[in-house]
């Protein structure tokens, strides 16, 4: 019988799809590469066969078809860095387990208590901007308890962060292969679909070039696919074949595998739509049954996950299209081909999590279980949406440079590694046309020559060499298109924190103590405060004074001791001396330390005001609550 560490080697290299060296196992699981070379000839001896080899030059890898024929199954892998780790307990709380057993967690992963512990702080950091959302520790368990809205919005920022840039970007699916550089077969598929003068879409490239991937991977370890073609389709022709067997046979040569005539029919197939439905198919709908399951999806992507892909067409296009093959193939008995496809579920665990709940609709609909060969493409086709999804909410900036390619390219360069977080360059135009700048729908254009038109598109100059001061330009207007963007969010938040029954107007007030007395005494009646709070708005105010020069307060407590984050305004029509300087207006601060990060909001607000002395007196000279709000958040 094998031991847990035995087993553990086993699931490990079970999920890998190449071969991991003893030291990097040993480094896992806290031993030496010696014990493990001992467990690897353990593990054979009790299997009765060679199920894990062992390669001098890249290290240890399983024999997935001595697995299979001895019904072997492999638990799945924790993923081992801090990060993922987090990742993964996260999305456990989430989906799988109410709760997690601590004890059980440190010997599947090996790892441990007091890594178990840095993962936690780092799991509260992370949802500390989620007020609704807590940790909860109860002797050996954790649980995430807190508001169902919140949940979602924590999924939805860890799922961004993980498509960020990975399912459009060629360099980031190389990274999935170590054995053969993808991109230098890019290079090479390239080069053969222009001397065939053949185009691809830009949306499909990548798509194709994982395809391509998939394919030497499996055929590296002797595995070749074999469909049973037909006339016209067994013989080969036309364009994509002739690139697809030009393209298999340059594969042949550089890794010395077999030029297999079904891989290349395969790949030709792909490239003619065989492995897609054409729109016209798609659109075939008689009873209107997969405009329902399509349907199904999308309201499950927007309730469970808080993601609406209901504008997207090519993730419909491809979620129908995947689902008729599948039917397909159901019809002729033929199974989906063993795709290898762990890495990805590995390696975007939240967005395989959402593949496997939209397969749950699709298995209801055809009445056959999905298996992870075809969820993984369900997975290509969220991870592709989503990462348009991200794209989408970046800011679109047309660029106006009239020099040569050569010198606007830095300046380019230069914006997007500064604001590439936020914003993407659609164009790059030497010179201002209307007609084209509208086309390109921009939010802002960012120019270096003096430049007037009547497009009412916000207009930045900087120079060539964006130096701090254009970045500091460039940075304003973002955070003014945010503003803009997100002026409903503002002002729900404004009027939440701003209560009718916290606003005071007064003629005058003897003294600052005076004040503070009465809108700390008005909180704790209210509930809002707790019985220390108004001390601790004392000793605060006794380090050093809260009044600026403006005219205005901001007292606060010194320690977090609010029951509800709130704000209360007191207007005086006559000044009260406040330290150095003259006030009219008080903003007493009631935030909980789960609310921080409502402090940036409110301090972004009240920095554009006060430094505006015209709306700072449209503030003081307010005659009601429903006026003052007004000029808050319009």
């Amino acid at each position: 019988m094998l031991s847990k560490r035995q087993s553990h080697i086993v699931d490990i290299l079970s999920n890998e799809m190449r071969p991991v060296t003893g030291k990097d196992l040993g480094k896992a699981l806290g031993v030496s590469d010696r014990t493990i070379r001992s467990d690897v000839e353990a593990i054979n001896r009790e299997y009765g066969c060679e199920l894990i080899r062992a390669s001098r030059r890249s290290g240890y890898f399983v024999d997935h078809e001595l697995m299979k024929a001895q019904n072997i199954s492999s638990q799945e892998v924790i993923p081992q860095t801090a990060h993922q780790r987090c990742v993964w307990l996260i999305k456990e709380l989430l989906f799988r387990n109410r709760e997690i057993n601590l004890i059980d967690l440190q010997e599947r992963v090996f790892v441990s208590g007091y890594s178990i512990d840095n993962d936690l702080r780092k799991i509260r950091e992370i949802i500390r901007k989620y007020p609704g959302l807590r940790l909860v520790r109860s002797k050996n368990h954790i649980r995430l308890s807190g508001d169902e809205g919140d949940k979602r919005k924590l999924y939805k920022e860890l799922l961004m962060e993980e498509t960020k840039g990975n399912f459009v970007n060629l360099n980031a699916i190389a990274e999935i292969w170590k054995d053969f550089d993808l991109l230098k077969l890019e290079d090479e598929f390239a080069e053969i679909c222009d001397k065939y003068d053949y185009r691809i879409s830009e949306m499909e490239y990548p798509l194709i070039m994982l395809h391509a991937g998939v394919s030497i991977e499996r055929m590296l370890n002797h595995n070749y696919v074999s469909e049973e073609l037909d006339g016209r389709e067994a013989q080969g022709g036309g364009k994509e074949y002739q690139i697809a067997d030009e393209l298999f046979a340059r594969i042949s040569d550089i890794y010395k595998v077999k030029l297999v005539k079904d891989e290349v029919l395969r790949f030709a197939g792909l490239l003619k739509g065989k492995d897609r439905v054409t729109e016209e198919e798609v659109k075939i709908d008689e009873d209107g049954e997969m405009e329902r399951l399509m349907g199904d999806i999308l309201e499950i992507l927007k309730q469970e996950f808080d993601i609406d892909l209901s504008a997207d067409q090519d993730f419909r296009t491809g979620i129908i299209a995947h689902i008729r093959l599948l039917m397909k193939r159901q019809q002729n008995q033929v199974a989906a081909n063993d795709l290898y496809l762990q890495e990805l579920k590995r390696k975007y665990p939240l967005v395989f999590e959402m593949a496997v709940r939209v397969s749950q609709c699709i298995e209801g609909y055809c009445g056959a279980r999905l298996n992870e060969n075809e969820i993984s493409f369900l997975a290509l086709h969220l991870g592709a949406a989503c990462e348009r999804m991200n794209t989408a909410e970046q800011y679109r900036a047309v660029t106006i440079i009239p020099n040569s390619y050569m010198m606007s390219k830095p300046c380019v360069d230069k914006l997007m590694l500064r604001f590439g977080n936020r914003m993407t360059v659609v164009r790059v135009c030497s010179f201002f046309e209307e007609r084209k700048i509208v086309q390109d729908n921009p939010d802002l254009i960012l120019t270096t020559v003096p430049l007037k038109h009547h497009l009412g598109i916000p207009t930045v100059q900087i120079s060539l060499f964006l130096n701090g001061e254009d970045e500091s330009k460039v940075f304003q207007m973002l955070n003014y298109l945010d503003k803009r963007k997100y002026h409903h969010d503002f002002v729900n938040l404004m009027e939440r924190l701003m209560r009718k029954d916290l606003f005071h107007i007064r003629e005058s007030m003897e003294s600052r103590e005076e004040i503070l007395n009465f809108l700390c005494d008005s909180l704790y009646e209210k509930g809002l405060s707790g019985e220390n709070f108004k001390e601790n708005v004392f000793r605060r105010e006794a380090l050093s004074d809260t009044s600026f020069v403006y005219g205005f307060a901001v007292p606060h407590a010194i320690e977090v001791s609010t029951r509800e984050s709130c704000i209360s305004i007191m207007i005086l029509k006559e000044p009260v001396r406040w330290g150095d300087f003259n006030v009219n207006l008080v903003v007493l601060l009631a935030i909980r330390e789960t609310d921080n990060s409502l402090l940036k909001v409110f301090f972004d607000w009240l920095c554009n005001i006060v430094t505006d002395n015209n709306k700072f007196q449209e503030l003081i000279q307010s005659s009601g609550y429903e006026e003052f709000m007004n000029h808050v958040i319009r």
